[in-house]
């Protein structure tokens, strides 16, 4: 896949900064944006350790590996790995607006 990485996907240096205090001298793992749908919030995008697939897109940045499926790259595009007060934060043309939360059905107040 053809894409420059300063175009699709950044990583911030607060985010670097909070990866290397985190792992301090481990080996550094590949490290994959996905979509999670298991926030109360609803849909968003998450960071965990993955290896990269065939079908991935892959970015050096900064010394670290990140992978993200190609079909979710070409719709979120650009993304933005931050990290704030609350954790990492991925930022992204996504719009989870409308999408609602996951309560799992235990928000209903009636018995």
């Amino acid at each position: 896949m053809d894409m420059h990485a300063e175009n699709c996907v950044r990583l911030t240096d607060a985010a670097r900064l909070a990866l290397d205090n985190l792992l301090g001298a481990q080996p550094r793992p590949e490290l994959r944006v996905f979509l999670s749908f298991l926030h109360t919030s609803g849909p968003r995008l998450d960071i965990a350790p993955d290896a990269a697939s065939a079908e991935d897109a892959v970015f050096d940045l900064g010394g670290w590996r990140l992978v993200i499926s190609a079909l979710l790259l070409s719709q979120a595009a650009p993304i933005t790995v931050d990290c704030g007060p609350d954790g990492f934060v991925i930022h992204s043309s996504l719009d989870f607006s409308e999408a609602g939360g996951n309560c799992g059905g235990a928000c209903n107040g009636h018995h």
